[in-house]
């Protein structure tokens, strides 16, 4: 298949996350195109792809705005195929149920706002970019961190990922689009089909 996969993200994990899904799609056969949901080459067109993923990520309660235009753009197309929308947010561990509840809610929120029904879903844990925040940024984030009883060395780059759910959904979904079952373990992944 000929996969469409776009990213929106501000310090770098959205896009870490969506290309290790897109590896894993890549070596079942699929041709996988990545692109930054802010920087679309021109005539770029969702109705040339035969699945589409997308991933965001939660910057001050929100997903990027870019990548919900694109949604909200390409809403019908979107709904033609099939399609995986993945989420990163926090820094706690996805096995927080308090995290996995307020991640679950930013999924819904975005699903809700923009119209989109894609088969699967996802919320992953991000990571604390403290070194490549800016000083008010950093601030906030140590602050929200400290509250949550997190790491405070704003020296430091944190990340919370759980990759072995990201490789579980990865699985998920490439079976998903070859029509066989999901496999042992995916359904321990924070995966919604």
């Amino acid at each position: 298949m000929n996969i469409l996969a776009v990213y929106g993200t501000n310090y770098g994990q959205a896009e870490a996350v969506l290309r290790r899904i897109a590896a894993a799609l890549e070596a079942r056969g699929h041709t996988v195109h990545v692109h930054k949901g802010d920087a679309l080459p021109a005539g770029l067109a969702v109705d040339g792809h035969d699945a589409v993923v997308i991933a965001a990520s939660i910057v001050m309660g929100k997903h990027q705005a870019y990548i919900r235009r694109f949604v909200e753009q390409h809403r019908a197309a979107l709904q033609a195929r099939p399609g995986a929308f993945v989420s990163v947010n926090g820094a706690a561990p996805e096995s927080d149920p308090a995290w996995r509840a307020e991640a679950q809610g930013y999924v819904d929120q975005f699903l809700r706002e923009t119209g989109w029904q894609p088969r699967w879903t996802a919320a992953f844990s991000g990571a604390l970019r403290f070194p490549r925040y800016g000083f008010v940024t950093r601030l906030i984030m140590r602050l929200i961190s400290r509250q949550h009883g997190g790491p405070t060395d704003t020296a430091q780059e944190y990340e919370f990922t759980d990759w072995q759910a990201v490789d579980r959904f990865a699985a998920a979904v490439a079976a998903g689009l070859a029509g066989e079952p999901a496999g042992p373990g995916a359904a321990d992944s924070p995966v919604q089909a």
